[in-house]
């Protein structure tokens, strides 16, 4: 046995005999053996992690839960229940002209070179089997649960890809996670000096399974060992119609990420926007109809605004009930390099908000941001060397979280609230329903929280369309399109946070698979039946998840999971 092995065997050893072990005691453990060794540089933890899977594999270690999270890095990444996987498309053009979006050569419109997603992307060619596997590889050798992920497909307006291109692009996303695992047994070596983009090497001769059709593909996630549990994309207002939906849903995706940036029409002209609020209320509606969530993004400091102007904004987005999205991200315009917005500032017409002036201004957004409403992100993860002109803070969230706490001042957004790895016991759960009007129709928010600091478990989003609420027939083009939805409320999301367990993995004291989310969809079933008279509700459910749905009553009709009440 080799020395640096024979050491790693033992740090296991003593790590896998403490009773109750924290990161802290471990440390304390390593640090005594680096010693009796005369160790001067500490053994990362992924090394430990990869020597530990190699004796649980041989069977001469079982698999210890605890101590794996012990070894995990980054441990943020699985702590809301899903591992989210981001996807690079390649570039093609786009129909805005937002003076803002930074335009380089060989990538799509918006993203800079040094972006970590954009830096693993070229790196695979754009390939998106290639991304997966890269991804899931460098996840699983930190220590973290690939059996359910959320796929996030950024790069231009997706709506404006060729369609060829997006069925292709798709396709090989099921195609990668589908295959996933057996390609890992074939894997020659892998290179863990650099776990955020992990390189490995493939045996000779084996050649990646491929689906025939991106219907088979599909069919086999439903049943795969890693499975896709959502799929996000971006696109514009403006393209958002029906024919656009049904397409997206024959893609299995389950949540659309649309640029309000501002809900004051004379400023999204003057940054050359090319839509107004007309077309994000009626894009916004159509999504919900679909049954999809909507993730509004939303710009401070776009040219010609003020923070007072940027405030009116947001308070628009959660007072008008034709807005009120689901999630929002905040993006805090910069000048970057190679867009039209450099020229304007390099000729004196624009001035950025000073650190001060934001961080008081996020304070103030951030507070504003509903209790049904998840706050994704506060900054765009661009290099500050890539900045030409506005704030460079990083941890933005974090200086403007702080100061809040400062103030005693109360964030009660989702992400905020959820359990993550915060020790709340699950018995002490109780059922809230919270209801709102929104995009004409009527939304329940139902959550199982603990009452004693609001800490959320599990949510659904249940939607009362507005044909059942009014009468006309509104939604007549939309149910030409998806029939299967007509008559049916709709179940929108789902979601139980806490640590991800593996599927069919008993449930923790975190939150998961102890059954909060059966007891969510009885609550919806009832809502519907006994409140509205609906005979029939409608799951946008992530085709990873559909043998869940089906477990519970549910059938597929079209590309939804319907049960008839």
């Amino acid at each position: 046995m080799l020395e640096l092995e024979k050491i790693i065997d033992e740090i296991i050893e003593k790590g896998l005999k403490e009773e109750n072990i924290t990161k802290e005691s471990f440390h304390k453990i390593k640090n005594e053996i680096y010693k009796q060794y005369h160790l001067e540089k500490p053994l990362p933890s992924i090394q430990i992690l990869e020597r530990y899977n190699t004796l649980i594999k041989e069977g001469k270690k079982e698999e210890n839960f605890t101590f794996k999270k012990i070894l995990r890095k980054r441990e943020v990444r699985s702590l809301s229940g899903v591992t989210v996987i981001s996807l690079l498309t390649k570039s093609f053009p786009c129909p805005g002209k937002c003076i803002y979006c930074p335009n380089f050569e060989g990538l799509p419109k918006s993203y800079i070179p040094q972006e970590p997603a954009v830096m693993r992307a070229e790196l695979n060619n754009f390939d998106p089997i290639l991304q997966v596997h890269n991804r899931l590889r460098s996840l699983e050798i930190t220590g973290h649960k690939i059996e359910k992920n959320d796929v996030r497909i950024i790069g231009g307006t997706w709506s404006f890809y060729p369609k060829k291109y997006q069925e292709e692009f798709i396709k090989g996303i099921y195609d990668a996670f589908n295959s996933y695992y057996e390609m890992k047994d074939f894997i020659e070596s892998t290179d863990l000096s650099s776990e955020r983009f992990a390189s490995f090497k493939i045996k000779k001769g084996y050649e990646i399974k491929k689906s025939k059709t991106l219907e088979e593909a599909k069919i086999q996630n439903e049943t795969s060992k890693a499975r896709i549990i959502g799929i996000a994309i971006e696109t514009r207002p403006d393209l958002i119609n029906f024919e656009e939906i049904k397409r997206l849903r024959s893609y299995g995706i389950t949540r659309v990420e649309i640029g309000y940036q501002t809900t004051i029409d004379e400023i999204n002209a003057k940054n050359k926007r090319g839509h107004g609020n007309k077309e994000s209320i009626e894009a916004t509606k159509i999504l919900k109809d679909a049954g999809f969530k909507v993730v509004a993004h939303m710009m401070p400091n776009l040219l010609g605004s003020t923070p007072e102007l940027d405030i009116q904004s947001m308070k628009e987005i959660f007072e008008n009930p034709l807005f009120r999205p689901d999630e929002i991200k905040i993006y805090p315009m910069v000048v970057t390099k190679n867009s039209e917005l450099t020229k304007i500032w390099e000729q004196g017409n624009f001035k950025a908000y000073d650190d001060e002036t934001l961080i008081n201004l996020m304070c103030q957004l951030e507070t504003m941001v509903p209790e049904y409403v998840r706050l994704n992100r506060t900054y765009r993860d661009i290099p500050a060397s890539e900045i030409l002109h506005g704030s460079t803070l990083s941890n933005l969230r974090q200086i403007v979280e702080e100061k809040l706490k400062k103030e005693n001042k109360e964030l009660i957004d989702i992400r905020h609230r959820e359990i993550k790895n915060k020790i709340n016991n699950p018995e002490n759960a109780i059922l809230k329903v919270g209801e709102y009007d929104a995009s004409e129709g009527k939304e329940y928010f139902l959550s199982y929280e603990d009452p004693n600091d609001q800490t959320i478990f599990s949510l659904l989003r249940l939607r009362i369309p507005g044909t059942i609420l009014h009468s006309g027939n509104q939604e007549n083009d939309m149910y030409n399109v998806l029939p299967e939805l007509k008559g049916a409320s709709l179940i929108r999301e789902i979601h139980t946070f806490g640590d991800q367990l593996s599927i069919g993995e008993k449930g923790s004291t975190f939150g998961q698979h102890i059954g909060f989310g059966k007891k969510l969809i009885a609550e919806a079933e009832k809502i519907s039946k006994e409140k509205y008279g609906i005979k029939k509700i409608a799951v946008i459910a992530g085709v990873g998840v559909r043998e869940y749905y089906k477990k519970r009553g549910y059938y597929l009709e079209g590309e939804y999971m319907v049960k008839e009440l």
